[in-house]
């Protein structure tokens, strides 16, 4: 079959599973095929939580366990199929053991919560680098309450490593106030910063020191409601924001009538009210805490359909630029959202943010303001020797280094500016020989997300690239494809304590911008 046919086959099949997992979403009611990719290491904290928390949240329990042993391969991994991992293959055994011996095996299980709160604070040092957190000594209680050690994490991270303090604690000092932290910062809807790891840490905590029956049952009906029918929970609830933010920009990409999108009206609408008071967004509303990249993905995806600038998230945006010229992920903040305040310190500075939060930047004003030049040279300052861009928030370098060459793409020089345009244009060659260089044999780049980025972003550049690269990349992704049009998932997205995660829409969609984008090239070339 001809190429070009085969990718209008792929697309209309990409685009009927990303519009229904969109409209999922605008629907509040997602299903397990399109929602993040469950973790073996947060189911097993989350039955033991409902272990502790005891009577109503047997059939879940069970349920959890029930899948966790489907996923036994020897041990556990970071994500479904891994090889095993020490630490997760751990604390999956203690919970099974637990879970299968009668009363007095789930009495000593719990008993023995402070291991997991040694495995828990081991993953936690072992987070994104560019975190300088709290040392193994200063983690534990009383001196992780004091401000100079917590403000060294972000406010979503603090729960976890305060219950894991607390069950890992042999002393009084400090415990009364670490409880009441815990009980202080639950959410509305009983969870702990909408995060399963945290709620089911948090329900260990205070179960371990003395029950707190209403706070502890108001948190496990939150995880009754998040697990999967599969049994499974995800290593934190969604990424509703993200997934339609580019949802958005990638079908308004090409769409001559936005009309011809049935869902893209409510999806605009839908991302305009999940916006929280400061211009934040959230990964998924209302409840969850700021985050810069889902704040510049909402605002690209606007301002794609929409066209006007929108001041509120602009604003945030520069407002919380490092004096570096980067941006990081994760703002501290004032209030509850959706009403919040974001303010700094921000933690974890970014290439792979400043990149996103650059194309909002842009996109909203191409007077290319003075913040804007100084983010860009950051972000020119951290390619390496051999031309790439290193990631945070994604395994490998090929994720950053493709979504720059996007950015760097679209860049209009002037004399004022010449020194950051010859640097611009060292960045540009050395970036394409590097992702020209990392094309594999069979085609692609690594996983689906990384081969459809390179794709899309040496498109911006089709004229120094030979046709062959392009093309053997696009046969590539159409081996990946599903046949409900989802593609292989590549678990390569990185939560925050080493935990591993896919999200299959946005998968999708980078497939989708990169066939889209190919197409646009077939048609241009032949009509040439």
């Amino acid at each position: 079959m001809d190429l070009k046919y085969e990718v209008q086959e792929s697309l209309d099949l990409a685009r009927k599973y990303v519009s229904e997992g969109v409209n999922q979403i605008l629907s509040g009611k997602l299903d397990e095929l399109h929602s993040v990719s469950p973790s073996q290491g947060a189911t097993a904290l989350a039955a033991l939580a409902l272990l502790a928390v005891g009577r109503g949240f047997e059939n879940a329990q069970l349920r959890g366990i029930q899948w966790l042993k489907q996923q036994n391969q020897g041990g556990w991994g970071k994500f479904p199929g891994d090889e095993p991992d020490e630490e997760i293959t751990q604390i999956v055994r203690m919970v099974l053991q637990g879970s299968e011996g009668g009363w007095k095996a789930k009495i000593k299980l719990l008993s023995q919560a402070k291991r997991f709160s040694h495995v828990i604070l081991s993953l936690g040092q072992r987070v994104i680098p560019g975190l300088e957190g709290p040392t193994p000594e200063e983690i534990m209680l009383p001196t992780i309450l004091e401000d100079r050690v917590l403000t060294r994490l972000p406010l979503y991270g603090r729960s976890v490593v305060i219950a894991a303090s607390l069950l890992a604690s042999n002393s009084q000092a400090g415990i009364q106030k670490g409880i009441q932290y815990l009980i202080n910062s639950q959410m509305s809807d009983g969870s702990w910063a909408e995060d399963i790891i945290a709620t089911s840490m948090s329900i260990l905590a205070l179960v371990s020191k003395g029950m707190y029956i209403e706070q502890t049952q108001k948190a496990g009906r939150w995880l009754v409601k998040k697990q999967y029918p599969s049994g499974g929970w995800a290593a934190f609830d969604q990424l509703k924001v993200w997934s339609v933010g580019w949802a958005v920009s990638v079908f308004g990409e090409v769409a001559q009538n936005f009309s011809e999108i049935p869902w893209l009206e409510e999806a605009v609408s839908w991302l305009q009210r999940a916006q929280n008071t400061d211009g934040s967004y959230g990964s998924t509303p209302p409840y969850t805490h700021p985050d810069l990249d889902d704040t510049a993905v909402a605002l690209i995806g606007l301002h794609q359909v929409v066209g006007e600038r929108n001041n509120l998230g602009v604003n945030l945006l520069e407002s919380l630029q490092n004096p570096d010229g980067s941006w990081s992920t994760f703002p501290s903040f004032q209030g509850i959202p959706p009403n919040v305040c974001s303010e700094f310190p921000v933690y974890i500075s970014s290439v792979d943010v400043s990149i996103h939060v650059l194309e909002a930047l842009w996109r909203s004003s191409r007077a290319q303001e003075e913040k804007i030049w100084k983010g860009l040279n950051w972000i020119l300052a951290q390619q390496n020797d051999q031309g790439a861009f290193p990631a945070s928030w994604f395994e490998g370098s090929i994720y950053s280094t493709a979504q720059a060459m996007e950015l760097l793409s679209k860049w209009k020089f002037s004399w004022e500016r010449w020194n950051t345009a010859r640097h611009v244009i060292g960045a540009r060659k050395k970036g394409l020989e590097y992702l020209v260089e990392s094309q594999k044999l069979d085609g692609s780049w690594g996983s689906v997300v990384e081969t459809g980025l390179t794709i899309a972003g040496l498109w911006r550049f089709s004229r120094n690239v030979p046709l062959r690269v392009l093309e053997s990349g696009i046969k590539n992704l159409l081996s990946e494809q599903n046949s409900n049009g989802s593609f292989t998932p590549s678990y390569r997205g990185i939560y925050a304590k080493g935990w591993n995660y896919e999200e299959p829409i946005t998968t999708a969609l980078t497939a989708i911008r990169a066939l889209q984008r190919y197409q646009r090239l077939y048609k241009a070339s032949f009509f040439r």
